[in-house]
């Protein structure tokens, strides 16, 4: 989860590797906070054993928060 200064969530992903999966987001020119990394000022992870139950959290997440860039939340 990325959070910017004013503790705002920003963007929930998933990820089997995390530390590649975060470095892509911060390289990437397809990540969905390609245009607003420089926003991002807290990283905060959390495991969730299982594909299925990290899908469903993610979306959950995203939606309960507001996730600013998550474009695939459903509201």
């Amino acid at each position: 989860m990325f959070y910017n200064n004013k503790e705002e969530l920003l963007f929930v992903g998933k990820a089997r590797k995390l530390r590649p999966r975060i470095k892509k987001h911060f390289e990437d020119t397809v990540s969905p906070i390609k245009d607003h990394r420089d926003e991002v000022v807290k990283i905060e992870v959390c495991i969730v054993e299982g594909l299925l139950d990290r899908a469903i959290y993610e979306i959950y997440i995203a939606n309960k928060f507001r996730a600013k860039y998550n474009a695939d939340r459903v509201l």
